[in-house]
């Protein structure tokens, strides 16, 4: 008798968004109302979960396909970032669901100074660590006047 074994998109999109966080020089995940509407919109058939900053399509072949929108904190080389968060996803999600994941799309939508730091002048040591910055703060502000 063979037995059949579901994992919610949203259970993958959690596990997905631990990855990328987990990785050194990632500030964060973002994602808008905007986009998460343009997802929905341009949907070609396929079924689309969202998390926030991550969103993950499950195909009809079982394969996933995840996109996620990040933070990258400045003093790292970005593209060795976006590298290391498309590894790390692809090998967690796989490994703690057995799905084949055909795609890791990393979009770097925002870089992160810590508090306190100019471009080329660093910040005190300690500064801006558990720190959201000006920017984040104002963006959760707005998050939380939005009607659900």
């Amino acid at each position: 008798m063979r037995k059949r074994v579901s994992i919610a998109e949203p259970v993958i999109a959690s596990i997905a968004g631990l990855a990328a966080t987990a990785v050194e020089g990632v500030s964060g995940l973002r994602g808008t109302v905007a986009e998460h509407l343009k997802a929905i919109l341009s949907d070609e058939g396929g079924r689309h979960r969202h998390g926030r900053g991550v969103l993950t399509r499950l195909e009809a072949d079982g394969a996933v396909r995840l996109t996620l929108h990040l933070a990258v904190e400045y003093g790292h080389p970005i593209h060795e970032v976006a590298r290391a968060v498309q590894e790390r996803v692809r090998r967690e999600v796989e490994e703690m669901t057995g799905l084949r994941v055909r795609a890791v799309d990393v979009y770097v939508s925002d870089l992160v100074l810590p508090e306190g730091e100019q471009a080329g002048r660093p910040a005190p040591a300690g500064a801006g660590i558990g720190e959201r910055s000006e920017r984040e703060r104002h963006e959760h502000k707005h998050e939380h006047d939005e009607a659900p």
